[in-house]
Parts: structure tokens; sequence; C-alpha cells
């Protein structure tokens, strides 16, 4: 199915260019785009405006069009004309990076093994450069489309998607989208997505403080919790930690201080992932000399936290399509004394919205906390009868020579913003690779873990796939 010619052509065009596309991929990565406090012309922070600024910049220094909206967080690049849109989505902002990086610190990314490493080498900043190399690449060879291509970079996409909000109201959507930020050969559907806090409704006395996560799609891997001191508590805690690996005991300043450690996993696929607050939360509950109105609290959340599948807020549920509910908690506080938690719930097409709202709330009820703040958006799922998948499918299985089905998605990306609109990967092994991947320990380089990476070699075959997405979904949907 893929144009051979067109395939050469490229393999001859990345040779000349990849290690130019690299050194720009390694820049933009250095710009800590976590969003922050609002400024002037930077509605997600400074960090993520430099960052989109530097990435339009990218297309502009080579010829390409672009232009950055201020306002509304996002930027557009085009390449050729056309009645018909086709549409490339990445963003450029980046999750909280944590600490514990073993290879490199966050924003000084390296190359190890055939892999770049730091935060957000895969998610999503691989994406703009697939975007920059295929816009690149039509135009060195000459090549048009009979399409209009449209690159969108936002800097929204994990607190929100305000971003492309504002890009819906100000601009025409794309006859069709590709969403470099998922997996191949493409996803057909997304969960909806639910995030809330809940707050206890009693005040604790003996926890001062705890600090615990920045963002709600990523398991808390550490929590650091401050307790009034006593001799008692100090040392029933410390007898009964012992060898216990996963939380360690201090006394400083009047107060004790605790630090547990788990596993992140992106809210997603939370198997494997270990709560970091659980864990705390869990031993605090045994400990006698913790006064029992905080052991109340604590052993509420205990509840709640305590399946990654929803079953402490009776929400367990199991989509034919979609499969299992996930309930998974990224960030722990104290305000006004009493103990917050956010929650990421993600579920099929087969469970209500307004039912999973109203389970929950009873079961937290139960528990001693009451919802106070929630937003809630649901999934989508592309038209069976679309031929775009089978498409894909084949031109995926013919570069890669690996037959797969198109997937349904956990994960949340812009795609579920638009009409037909098909996310995919940024990287993918092929089958006649020599060299090893990379290792790395548990809870290590993953897109939202400590040491994130990608596999260099692996990104520009995903561009390569992209580059026959476009071509064949252009002759498609102009007839």
């Amino acid at each position: 199915m893929i144009d051979k010619s067109i395939d050469s052509l490229f393999t001859e065009w990345l040779e000349k260019n990849k290690d130019r596309i690299t050194e720009k991929w390694i820049e933009l990565a250095k710009i800590p785009s976590v969003t922050s406090e609002k400024a002037d012309k930077a509605p997600f922070g400074i960090g993520c405006a430099r960052a989109l600024s530097y990435a339009a910049s990218l297309f502009s220094s080579d010829g390409i069009e672009s232009r950055v909206y201020d306002d509304g967080g996002y930027a557009l690049a085009h390449y050729g004309d056309g009645e018909k849109t086709i549409g490339l989505f990445s963003h450029s902002d980046v999750v909280p990076v944590g600490d514990g990086w073993l290879f490199t610190e966050p924003f000084s990314p390296v190359i190890k093994d055939g892999s770049l490493i730091g935060r957000g080498v895969e998610d999503n900043k691989s994406g703009i450069i697939a975007s920059l190399c295929l816009m690149e690449f039509l135009r060195d060879n000459g090549i048009k489309l009979k399409s209009r291509l449209e690159a969108f970079i936002g800097s929204d996409e994990e607190c929100g998607m305000k971003d492309m909000l504002a890009y819906l109201s100000e601009q025409k959507m794309p006859d069709l989208s590709f969403v470099p930020d998922a997996d191949f050969p493409c996803s057909t559907g997304e969960k909806g997505i639910c995030h809330f806090w809940a707050k206890s409704r009693t005040a604790l006395q003996q926890i001062k403080k705890i600090t615990a996560g920045e963002a709600f799609n990523i398991v808390l891997d550490k929590t650091e919790a401050e307790l009034t001191y006593s001799e008692a508590l100090y040392n029933e805690i410390r007898e009964k930690l012992g060898e216990n690996g996963k939380i360690t005991l201090a006394a400083e300043n009047g107060a004790v201080k605790l630090l547990a450690k788990g596993i992140s996993k992106h809210a997603s696929i939370p198997e494997g992932s270990e709560n970091a607050a659980l864990t705390l939360f869990t031993f605090l509950c045994g400990c006698e000399n913790l006064c029992e109105n905080d052991r109340v609290i604590l052993s509420g959340a205990v509840e709640a936290l305590s399946c990654y599948y929803g079953g402490g807020l009776d929400i367990l549920h199991e989509d034919p399509n979609f499969g299992k509910t996930t309930c998974t908690n990224g960030m722990v506080k104290i305000e006004d004394e009493r103990l917050m938690l956010s929650f990421d719930v993600r579920y099929g097409d087969t469970m209500d919205g307004a039912l999973l709202e109203s389970k929950s709330e009873k079961a937290l009820d139960r528990l001693g906390f009451e919802v106070v703040y929630r937003d809630n958006s649901p999934g989508f799922s592309i038209d069976k009868d679309s031929p775009i998948p089978a498409v894909l499918e084949s031109i995926y299985a013919e570069i890669a020579q690996e037959n797969k089905k198109s997937v349904l998605m956990s994960g949340g990306t812009y795609a579920r913003k638009l009409k037909n609109a098909f996310s995919l990967g940024t990287s993918v092994i092929l089958p006649d690779r020599k060299d090893k991947l990379l290792e790395m320990p548990d809870g290590h380089g993953g897109p939202h873990q400590r040491d994130e990476r990608i596999d260099i070699e692996g990104f520009f075959a995903a561009v390569r796939i992209l580059l026959h997405y476009v071509i064949e979904c252009d002759k498609i949907i102009n007839g």
C-alpha cells in the first residue's frame, strides 16, 4: 500500500537530516514547560509560553509558515493548501518532574544507548518534532498534498486542554486529524476522564503537613508528612518500621517527619504502581499513639485509595470494549486542617458518567469525605463504519511487519476534542533492529515517570509511518 518511491526518498532525506532534527528536539526538551502561574501572553505560565514559542520557531526558521496565538496558548504551522485540512496535534507542556532521576536531570536531556532521556522527550515534544519532520520532508522534496496540512502545538494538554478550547473557538476544525501522543497503529476511542478532589469533613489534629504530588494523572510515588512530636509516637513508629524500606523516619524541629516511597505510573495504566500515600496512611492507621481522630480520617482515606479499579469508591465496572474502570490518586494535601485527596477516574462507554459521580460521592460521604471539585470529560469512539482505521492498520503492518488492530485508549489526548481524529504513537521498534533497547528500573522511563525516555531509532520509524498515514488519508478525504 505504501508509496515505495516516497518511502525511499524519506529514507535518504532522514539520513541527511536526523542529527540536525535530534539537536532541535534536545533544545526543545531543555525548556521547563510545567504549567505555572498565568502571566502576560503566557496563560499557562512562562515556561509553557517559552516552549510554545520555541516550538513554533522551529517551523518558521525552516521557512514553514507558523504563528503563536499567545492568549490562547497554542501555535499553528501550515504546509500547502487545499479545501480540506489534515491536522497534526501535539503539545509542548509536560507533567511535573519529581525527584529521584537516575540518568540525568529532568531538563538536561541526554542520549544513552540510543535513547533520548528527559522530561517531555516523548510526552509530547516528540509529537512536535514528528510534525516538523513531516512538513520539512514534504517541502524539501516538493511533494504536494491535495489537503492543507496544519500542525497544532498546544501548551495545556496535561492540565485541562484550555488551549484546545481556545483553538476551537477561533479556528476551523480539520477534516481529519492525527494526534501523535499514544500508540500504534492508532486509537479509535478514549475513556471518559473524571477528576475530583475530596476533603475530609473532620479536621486533623496531630498530622500538620502533607506534601504529595502535583498532577491528577501521575500515581503518587512520594509522600512526606509532618506530625506533632511525641516521644511515644516517635518510638512506636521507629519500632513498627523495623526493616521497612518504603518509609523513613526522622525527628526534626519538634515534628515527626515521615517519607513514604512508591512506584509511579500514568493514571491510565495503574497496574504495577504503588501509591506512596496509601502506604503511609495504612502504616499510620496502625499506630496507637496517633490520636483516634486522625486514624479515623486516614482509615477512610485508605479505603478510598485501596483499589486502583475503584473498589474503594463503589465504582467497579468493566466495559466490554474499554476494559476496567481505573481510579488513581495523584495529589494529597492539607487545607484548613482537613485532608484532601485527588482522584483520576477513567471509564468506558457503558459506565454512565452521572452514575459514577453519584456512587463515588456516596462512598466518600460514608468514609467521611465530601467532593469539593469535579471535572468530568466524556470519552468517545470513532464511527465503526469509518474506513480510516483499516487503512492505518494496513500501513502499520507493512512497515512494522506486525499485524495489530486499532485500540481503545485509557489515556486522554487532544483527539477527544476533535472530530474524525486518530491518536497514534511516536515510537515503534522495527523487526530488523540490531541494537538492544535501553532498560530501566521500575518506576523509570515511562511518559509520566522519572527518566522519561524514547528510542531515537524508533521515533524516526514512527515518523515514517505517520508520513504514509497522511499521504493515504489525503487521498481518502479528497475522493
